[in-house]
This record gives C-alpha cells, sequence and structure tokens, in this order.
C-alpha cells in the first residue's frame, strides 16, 4: 500500500503504480527494421532474433490488455532521413560499429524498415512520437504529453533493451515517473547484451517495477 513521507504519498505496490488512469504503455521502436526476419538487425552478424519473436508475442498480449483497460498507449519510432540531417557525427560513428559505413542508416523515414510492425499497429487515436536519439525523451514532446494527462507511471517496453529501451527507462526515471519495465516485453538481438541492460535497470528500478507482463494482466483483470 501507499505509504505517506513527509506529506508526499509514495505508490509502493505494482498494483497502485499502473492503475489505468494513471498509467501510459510506451512502445519504443517497434519496427520492422529492428523487429523483422526481413529488417537490418536481422542481417547483422551474431545476431539472434528469437528473444525478439519471443517479447513481440507477450507485447501483443500486453498491448491488448492495455487497451481493455483504457490505458493511454503511446508508440515510439526512430526516424532517420536519408540525408542523415538529424544524425550528428559522433552519433554516426557510434553506428558505422554495426551498419553499412557507406550508408549508415537504419529506420527510414517512409520506408519498409520504418514502419511498426504489422502485430503492434497503432489504432487511429493511439500516439506516434518521432525521435532522433535513444531516449524517448530528448527532443520529443513525451514529457508534455504525459504530464498534460496526468500521467504518474509509464510502462516501458520495446526494442533494443540496451539501446533504446534503456535509455527510456533512465529518462523516465530523470523526469520522476514510476516506471514498470515488463522484461519478457523487451529485447534485443544480442542475447547478452540484453540480460546486461536488465542488469543496469534492475539497479535503478524497485523490485515491484521491473516485472513480467503476466503479473501486469492479472492485476489490472482485478
Amino acid at each position: 500500500m501507499s505509504k505517506t513521507i513527509l506529506n508526499k504519498e509514495i505508490l509502493t505496490s505494482l498494483q497502485e503504480m499502473i492503475l489505468p488512469r494513471h498509467t501510459a504503455l510506451i512502445i519504443v521502436d517497434a519496427q520492422n527494421d529492428f523487429c523483422s526476419p526481413g529488417g537490418c538487425f536481422a542481417q547483422l552478424k551474431s545476431s539472434n532474433m528469437e528473444l525478439t519473436q519471443s517479447a513481440l508475442e507477450r507485447l501483443g498480449d500486453l498491448l491488448a490488455a492495455a487497451r481493455r483497460a483504457r490505458l493511454m498507449v503511446i508508440y515510439t519510432q526512430a526516424t532517420n532521413l536519408p540525408s542523415l540531417i538529424f544524425r550528428s557525427p559522433p552519433d554516426i560513428a557510434r553506428k558505422l560499429e554495426y551498419l553499412d559505413p557507406d550508408r549508415p542508416l537504419i529506420c527510414v523515414e517512409g520506408g519498409w524498415g520504418y514502419q511498426i510492425v504489422d502485430g503492434l499497429k497503432p489504432l487511429p487515436d493511439e500516439i506516434i512520437i518521432k525521435k532522433h536519439r535513444h531516449n524517448s525523451f530528448v527532443g520529443t514532446e513525451l514529457d508534455l504529453l504525459l504530464r498534460s494527462n496526468g500521467i504518474k507511471t509509464v510502462i516501458v517496453t520495446g526494442f533494443s533493451t540496451e539501446r533504446c529501451v534503456l535509455a527510456t527507462v533512465t529518462g523516465a526515471i530523470a523526469h520522476d515517473y514510476y516506471t514498470v519495465v515488463p522484461r519478457d516485453c523487451v529485447a534485443s538481438p544480442y542475447v547478452e547484451m540484453h540480460h546486461a541492460a536488465l542488469t543496469v535497470i534492475s539497479g535503478n528500478l524497485s523490485r515491484e517495477e521491473l516485472t513480467d507482463s503476466g503479473k501486469i494482466i492479472s492485476l489490472w483483470k482485478r
């Protein structure tokens, strides 16, 4: 149950944190280039898409439950332009480690790789936020959107765990949201990095906040 500490109400249970009236589900970069067999990440050396496919299934269940509970659902969409106009030299340098050095592009706006995967397509009234950095709060209106709608808690899901998910979790914490991560709804093509990122995330969240989708869904059913 919640506690009052120095006149501040503190939510301590997962059930309180994820009440639909003050919770938003954020789906980070569920795009073909990151998630689909023909996408960019699937072509990378040593990539393993099994974890991603499993997370897509669990995320589909969680999304359906969130819609039934009438949560605010927000998608982020990694966005690049062919001109690289939004990419700084340091950012490009980092991407040269795993992308084509002559064309270090992924999720080019308008292309197939940019699109949200078929199984998780947004409904017409659900919000898509274009982003140009790993952290979904950087250079976007995400924080304004959440605060304008009385959101206290964000459930962060999506791809990939060690990059955009971890950065968005860090951003949510810095913006003072209860931040819930269902570990079975995030994934990476690099399994070791995925588990390492979850270890880092666990060190920054309460025991209630790092959970699994089944527990969240069961609490919403109550």
